[in-house]
């Protein structure tokens, strides 16, 4: 049984019945046990987005879930629990997969949201 706080109701859309359940407090002290006991990263497991920087030219973020804007001046990313904005100039994807994508350019910022 879900507490009143962990659920909230869609309206305005036309699956308006449909719940949708935000993450549990308890969510990062059950990953944690996972990984111990599988020997993974809690960061696999919990899904958490991963960001690795090479200089001030190419980003790649890990465990993301869908690409929201791409223009040549922003990146917008979906992940499990934020949106990340990669912002500069010249950017261009260098590549996408399930696992993982890659922005390169010249890289002015990265903001979470």
């Amino acid at each position: 049984m879900h507490k009143q706080n962990d659920i909230t109701k869609v309206s305005g859309h036309r699956h308006s019945g449909k719940v949708q359940c935000k993450a549990s407090v308890r969510e990062p002290v059950i990953a944690q046990k996972i990984s111990r006991k599988l020997n993974m990263t809690e960061d696999i497991i919990a899904k958490a987005p991963v960001i690795y920087g090479y200089g001030d030219y190419k980003v790649c973020v890990e465990n993301y879930r869908n690409i929201l804007e791409y223009t040549s001046e922003l990146v917008r990313i979906q992940t499990k629990t934020c949106k990340i904005h990669i912002i500069g100039s010249n950017l261009v994807i260098a590549y996408f997969r399930v696992d993982g994508m890659c922005v390169i350019g010249n890289l002015k910022s990265i903001e979470y949201h």
